[in-house]
Protein backbone atom coordinates (compact mmCIF):
# COMPACT_ATOMS: atom_id res chain seq x y z
CA UNK A 1 0.00 0.00 0.00
CA UNK A 2 2.68 2.60 1.28
CA UNK A 3 3.78 1.67 -2.32
CA UNK A 4 1.33 2.56 -4.67
CA UNK A 5 1.13 5.87 -2.32
CA UNK A 6 4.50 6.89 -3.56
CA UNK A 7 3.95 6.00 -7.15
CA UNK A 8 0.73 7.68 -6.95
CA UNK A 9 2.34 10.50 -5.45
CA UNK A 10 5.12 10.73 -8.03
CA UNK A 11 3.47 9.88 -11.14
CA UNK A 12 1.03 12.68 -10.47
CA UNK A 13 3.92 15.38 -9.70
CA UNK A 14 5.42 14.49 -13.17
CA UNK A 15 2.08 14.50 -14.41
CA UNK A 16 1.50 17.99 -12.97
CA UNK A 17 5.45 19.45 -14.26
CA UNK A 18 4.79 17.83 -17.88
CA UNK A 19 1.51 19.64 -18.22
CA UNK A 20 2.92 22.81 -17.15
CA UNK A 21 6.32 21.75 -19.60
CA UNK A 22 3.33 21.68 -22.28
CA UNK A 23 1.33 24.66 -21.64
CA UNK A 24 4.72 26.68 -21.72
CA UNK A 25 6.17 25.72 -24.76
CA UNK A 26 2.65 25.53 -26.45
CA UNK A 27 2.48 29.24 -25.80
CA UNK A 28 5.62 30.04 -26.97
CA UNK A 29 5.70 28.26 -30.17
CA UNK A 30 1.88 30.55 -30.82
CA UNK A 31 4.36 33.45 -29.86
CA UNK A 32 2.49 35.29 -27.32
CA UNK A 33 3.70 38.77 -26.62
CA UNK A 34 5.58 39.14 -23.83
CA UNK A 35 6.12 35.21 -23.24
CA UNK A 36 9.71 34.58 -23.38
CA UNK A 37 10.04 31.36 -20.96
CA UNK A 38 9.82 28.90 -23.89
CA UNK A 39 12.63 30.70 -26.05
CA UNK A 40 14.65 30.54 -22.69
CA UNK A 41 13.84 26.99 -21.55
CA UNK A 42 14.97 25.93 -25.30
CA UNK A 43 17.97 27.95 -25.34
CA UNK A 44 19.32 26.12 -22.08
CA UNK A 45 17.93 22.96 -23.30
CA UNK A 46 20.07 23.53 -26.33
CA UNK A 47 23.45 24.89 -24.31
CA UNK A 48 22.94 21.21 -21.95
CA UNK A 49 23.29 19.10 -24.93
CA UNK A 50 25.98 20.50 -26.46
CA UNK A 51 27.66 20.53 -23.54
CA UNK A 52 26.95 17.02 -23.60
CA UNK A 53 27.83 16.50 -26.96
CA UNK A 54 31.03 18.31 -26.16
CA UNK A 55 32.11 15.94 -23.32
CA UNK A 56 31.51 12.40 -25.11
CA UNK A 57 31.82 13.40 -28.93
CA UNK A 58 34.12 15.70 -29.32
CA UNK A 59 36.77 16.06 -26.34
CA UNK A 60 37.61 12.13 -26.73
CA UNK A 61 38.98 13.15 -29.98
CA UNK A 62 41.69 15.28 -28.55
CA UNK A 63 43.55 11.61 -27.10
CA UNK A 64 42.29 10.39 -30.76
CA UNK A 65 44.20 12.52 -33.34
CA UNK A 66 47.82 13.82 -33.47
CA UNK A 67 49.29 16.66 -34.59
CA UNK A 68 47.83 19.61 -36.27
CA UNK A 69 43.98 17.83 -36.46
CA UNK A 70 44.22 17.77 -32.83
CA UNK A 71 44.87 21.70 -33.14
CA UNK A 72 41.68 21.88 -35.34
CA UNK A 73 40.05 19.55 -32.76
CA UNK A 74 40.91 22.14 -29.75
CA UNK A 75 39.87 24.64 -31.73
CA UNK A 76 36.20 23.07 -32.86
CA UNK A 77 35.93 22.50 -28.96
CA UNK A 78 36.58 26.39 -27.91
CA UNK A 79 33.89 27.24 -30.54
CA UNK A 80 31.01 24.96 -29.44
CA UNK A 81 31.74 26.65 -25.72
CA UNK A 82 31.55 29.81 -26.96
CA UNK A 83 28.33 28.48 -28.72
CA UNK A 84 27.34 26.95 -24.98
CA UNK A 85 28.06 30.32 -23.70
CA UNK A 86 26.26 32.73 -26.56
CA UNK A 87 22.96 29.97 -25.64
CA UNK A 88 23.56 30.24 -21.54
CA UNK A 89 23.05 34.55 -22.15
CA UNK A 90 20.41 34.24 -24.66
CA UNK A 91 18.24 35.22 -22.00
CA UNK A 92 19.85 38.77 -21.84
CA UNK A 93 18.35 40.96 -23.68
CA UNK A 94 21.53 41.98 -26.03
CA UNK A 95 20.98 42.06 -29.90
CA UNK A 96 23.61 39.01 -30.90
CA UNK A 97 22.44 36.51 -28.00
CA UNK A 98 18.85 37.13 -28.25
CA UNK A 99 18.16 36.81 -32.25
CA UNK A 100 20.52 33.51 -31.41
CA UNK A 101 18.63 30.49 -33.04
CA UNK A 102 18.91 27.28 -31.79
CA UNK A 103 19.20 25.84 -35.95
CA UNK A 104 21.99 28.06 -36.52
CA UNK A 105 23.78 26.96 -33.60
CA UNK A 106 23.24 22.74 -34.87
CA UNK A 107 24.57 24.40 -38.34
CA UNK A 108 27.77 25.62 -36.32
CA UNK A 109 28.23 22.37 -34.76
CA UNK A 110 27.88 20.43 -38.07
CA UNK A 111 29.98 22.49 -40.00
CA UNK A 112 32.67 22.62 -37.53
CA UNK A 113 32.93 18.56 -37.85
CA UNK A 114 32.54 18.56 -40.94
CA UNK A 115 35.72 21.08 -41.62
CA UNK A 116 37.71 19.23 -39.02
CA UNK A 117 37.26 15.78 -40.72
CA UNK A 118 38.01 17.29 -44.14
CA UNK A 119 41.27 18.80 -43.08
CA UNK A 120 41.95 15.51 -41.42
CA UNK A 121 41.27 13.75 -44.88
CA UNK A 122 43.45 16.16 -46.82
CA UNK A 123 46.66 16.08 -43.99
CA UNK A 124 46.64 11.72 -44.45
CA UNK A 125 46.34 12.32 -48.30
CA UNK A 126 49.01 14.17 -48.25
CA UNK A 127 51.05 11.90 -45.57
CA UNK A 128 52.55 8.28 -45.73
CA UNK A 129 50.17 7.28 -43.29
CA UNK A 130 48.88 3.35 -44.10
CA UNK A 131 45.40 4.80 -43.01
CA UNK A 132 43.70 6.54 -45.76
CA UNK A 133 40.02 8.57 -46.32
CA UNK A 134 37.75 6.86 -49.05
CA UNK A 135 36.47 9.02 -51.22
CA UNK A 136 32.91 8.60 -50.10
CA UNK A 137 33.98 9.84 -46.70
CA UNK A 138 35.63 13.01 -48.03
CA UNK A 139 32.63 13.35 -50.29
CA UNK A 140 30.31 13.27 -47.55
CA UNK A 141 32.33 15.61 -44.93
CA UNK A 142 32.35 18.54 -47.41
CA UNK A 143 28.32 17.84 -47.76
CA UNK A 144 28.40 17.72 -44.06
CA UNK A 145 30.90 21.18 -44.20
CA UNK A 146 28.34 22.98 -46.54
CA UNK A 147 25.20 21.99 -45.24
CA UNK A 148 26.08 23.17 -41.59
CA UNK A 149 27.07 26.48 -43.10
CA UNK A 150 23.96 27.09 -45.06
CA UNK A 151 21.78 26.32 -41.69
CA UNK A 152 24.13 28.44 -40.32
CA UNK A 153 23.85 31.55 -42.45
CA UNK A 154 20.15 31.36 -43.42
CA UNK A 155 18.69 28.31 -40.50
CA UNK A 156 15.51 26.26 -42.27
CA UNK A 157 13.66 25.58 -39.14
CA UNK A 158 12.69 28.00 -36.99
CA UNK A 159 12.41 27.97 -33.30
CA UNK A 160 9.04 27.97 -32.77
CA UNK A 161 8.89 24.50 -34.58
CA UNK A 162 11.44 22.84 -31.92
CA UNK A 163 8.99 24.23 -29.18
CA UNK A 164 5.90 22.65 -31.08
CA UNK A 165 7.94 19.58 -30.96
CA UNK A 166 8.78 19.74 -27.15
CA UNK A 167 5.09 20.81 -26.31
CA UNK A 168 3.84 17.85 -28.76
CA UNK A 169 6.46 15.01 -26.82
CA UNK A 170 5.53 16.75 -23.02
CA UNK A 171 1.53 16.39 -23.94
CA UNK A 172 2.24 12.91 -25.02
CA UNK A 173 4.09 12.17 -21.49
CA UNK A 174 1.67 14.16 -19.51
CA UNK A 175 -1.20 11.87 -20.87
CA UNK A 176 0.68 8.83 -20.14
CA UNK A 177 1.52 9.55 -16.80
CA UNK A 178 -1.72 10.94 -16.20
CA UNK A 179 -2.72 7.52 -17.09
CA UNK A 180 -0.50 6.03 -14.79
CA UNK A 181 -1.38 8.02 -11.87
CA UNK A 182 -5.39 6.90 -13.03
CA UNK A 183 -4.15 3.24 -12.42
CA UNK A 184 -2.26 4.03 -8.47
CA UNK A 185 -5.13 5.76 -7.42
CA UNK A 186 -7.50 2.80 -8.69
CA UNK A 187 -4.69 0.35 -7.50
CA UNK A 188 -5.03 2.29 -3.66
CA UNK A 189 -8.38 2.07 -3.73
CA UNK A 190 -8.95 -1.95 -4.18
CA UNK A 191 -6.29 -1.81 -1.51
CA UNK A 192 -8.45 0.09 0.67
CA UNK A 193 -11.31 -2.27 0.23
CA UNK A 194 -9.33 -5.11 0.62
CA UNK A 195 -8.01 -3.87 4.17
CA UNK A 196 -12.05 -3.21 5.00
CA UNK A 197 -12.54 -6.52 4.13
CA UNK A 198 -10.06 -8.51 6.00
CA UNK A 199 -10.72 -6.26 9.23
CA UNK A 200 -14.25 -7.21 8.88
CA UNK A 201 -13.29 -10.57 8.19
CA UNK A 202 -11.07 -10.88 11.52
CA UNK A 203 -13.55 -8.91 13.66
CA UNK A 204 -16.31 -11.27 12.75
CA UNK A 205 -14.15 -14.44 12.87
CA UNK A 206 -12.14 -13.40 16.48
CA UNK A 207 -8.84 -12.34 16.76
CA UNK A 208 -7.90 -15.18 19.06
CA UNK A 209 -10.39 -18.69 17.94
CA UNK A 210 -8.80 -21.27 16.82
CA UNK A 211 -10.38 -24.38 15.02
CA UNK A 212 -9.69 -28.04 15.78
CA UNK A 213 -10.91 -30.94 14.18
CA UNK A 214 -12.82 -33.17 16.98
CA UNK A 215 -11.99 -36.93 17.07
Amino acid sequence: MQKLIKNWIFTLIVCILLALLTAVMFLGAFEVKGFTLAQDILHLLMAVILGIYIVLGVFPMIIRYRGTVRIFVGLEIVLLILAVVALTFAQVNMPFFSSLQVCSVVGLALWARGAVETVHAYLLQGSDSAKKIPLWALGCYILLCAFGMWQLARPSIADKHFLFVIGGVSFVMAAIFAWATAQNRRGMGKGKSRKKKAAKAKKAGGEDVAFFPVD
